[in-house]
C-alpha cells in the first residue's frame, strides 16, 4: 500500500500537475500562464525524477527513458526547428547560413538516439530497466521513427507543390526522412542490443496501427466537425437584400474616408 502511495505522490500527481501546467499555457491571462509555468517546471522535474523516488513503481521506467534519450531528443527537435526555419519562407527566423547547423544536430542527436539502441556501451546512456530492455522504449523507438519519417516526407511533399523556390528546404526533409525511414528498415532485419528484429517488427506493426487509429479518429472529428457546421448553416434564414445606403450613411463613410486617405473636400 505504501508503494501505490509513494508513486501516487511522487509520479502520478506531478505528471497531473505539469499537465495542467501545460494546459495553462493556453489561457489569456498572463498571470495564469506563468503559474502554468510554475506547475510545468514543479511537477515535470518530480515526475522525471520518479525514477530515483519511487523506483519500485513499474511506471517509474517511462520517467527513466525519458531522461535517457532527453539529450537525444533536444538535438533532433532543434536541429530540425533551425533547419525548418532557416530556409526560404515567410517565417523565417534564422540566417539560411545556419541550415547546415540544424541539418548536423539532427542528424547527431538521431545517431545518438540510434548508438544508443545498438551499443551498450558505458558511456552510452542504458535503455535497461530492472535488468532488461525498458518496456518504454519497445513503444518508442518504432512510434518515433515512423512517425517522424512519415511526417518529414508529407512535409517535403507539401512545401514543395504550395511554395515557391522551395525545393531546397524540401530536398532537405526528404533526406531527413530518408535518413529516419533507414534506420526503421535496418531494425527490420538486424538484431540489435536491446532488441531483436522479432520484437521490433512487432512493435512496428502495433506503432502503425497506432498511428493509423490516431489519423482516423482525427478524419472522423473534422467530418463530424464540418457535418455539425453544414446542419448549423443549412438552418440559418437567408439574408435579404440589403437597403440601399441613405444620405446619412454615405457621408458618414466619406468622412471616415477622408480622415484616413487625407482626402479634399471636394474630392
Amino acid at each position: 500500500m505504501q508503494d501505490e502511495i509513494g508513486a501516487a505522490l511522487l509520479l502520478w500527481i506531478p505528471l497531473a500537475i505539469a499537465s495542467l501546467g501545460m494546459a495553462m499555457q493556453f489561457r489569456r491571462q498572463h498571470s495564469l500562464q506563468n503559474l502554468g509555468k510554475g506547475f510545468l517546471i514543479l511537477g515535470g522535474s518530480l515526475y522525471l525524477a520518479s525514477f530515483l523516488t519511487v523506483p519500485e513503481s513499474p511506471s517509474a521506467a517511462s520517467s527513466a527513458l525519458i531522461v535517457a534519450i532527453l539529450p537525444a531528443l533536444l538535438l533532433i527537435f532543434v536541429g530540425l526547428y533551425i533547419a525548418t526555419f532557416a530556409g526560404d519562407i515567410p517565417v523565417k527566423r534564422f540566417n539560411r547560413k545556419l541550415r547546415p547547423l540544424g541539418l548536423l544536430l539532427f542528424i547527431s542527436g538521431l545517431a545518438l538516439l540510434e548508438a544508443m539502441n545498438w551499443y551498450d556501451e558505458k558511456w552510452l546512456p542504458s535503455l535497461l530497466w530492472e535488468g532488461e530492455t525498458n518496456k518504454y522504449w519497445l513503444i518508442f523507438r518504432p512510434t518515433f521513427l515512423l512517425g517522424m519519417s512519415s511526417i518529414l516526407f508529407c512535409s517535403s511533399y507539401v512545401i514543395k507543390h504550395m511554395g515557391e523556390n522551395r525545393n531546397d528546404a524540401s530536398r532537405n526533409l526528404f533526406l531527413l526522412g530518408a535518413f529516419s525511414f533507414g534506420f526503421l528498415l535496418l531494425g527490420l532485419y538486424t538484431d540489435n542490443a536491446y532488441t531483436t528484429t522479432d520484437q521490433f517488427s512487432t512493435s512496428v506493426w502495433l506503432a502503425t496501427s497506432d498511428l493509423f487509429g490516431i489519423l482516423a479518429g482525427l478524419g472522423l472529428s473534422i467530418i463530424v466537425f464540418t457535418l455539425a457546421i453544414w446542419q448549423y448553416e443549412r438552418k440559418r434564414p437567408g439574408l435579404g437584400n440589403l437597403p440601399p445606403p441613405s444620405n446619412e450613411q454615405l457621408e458618414l463613410a466619406a468622412d471616415v474616408i477622408r480622415k484616413n486617405l487625407g482626402g479634399e473636400e471636394n474630392e
